[in-house]
């Protein structure tokens, strides 16, 4: 079995973690709460507020909220993703400098 190469890995995760702040969420409203959903390429972090505050993950997070709930499998599987681009880049930018 292969080994993780762990620069790549912690930038996936540093990636995923930056990419959270700067993509806008996807809102969804009730009568009771607002729903704002982040993550990229699948939704992993959802934070519930009872009134409708801001699109953008820091004011989210330190707004006052309701709830956040943090799914973590997907949370890997974005970084997995994530981490398979870069070593793909990685394969193809060597093969053309090799040449």
């Amino acid at each position: 079995m292969r080994r993780i190469q762990t620069l790549e890995f912690k930038l996936s995760l540093l990636m995923l973690i930056i990419i959270s702040f700067i993509i806008p969420a996807s809102i969804s409203e009730n009568e009771i709460f607002t729903e704002y959903k982040f993550g990229f390429p699948f939704k992993y972090l959802s934070i519930c507020q009872e009134d409708r505050v801001d699109y953008k993950l820091w004011g989210n997070l330190f707004g006052g909220n309701e709830g956040v709930d943090l799914n973590i499998l997907v949370f890997f599987v974005n970084v997995f993703i994530i981490y398979a681009l870069l070593v793909l880049i990685k394969k193809i930018y060597m093969k053309v400098n090799e040449k």
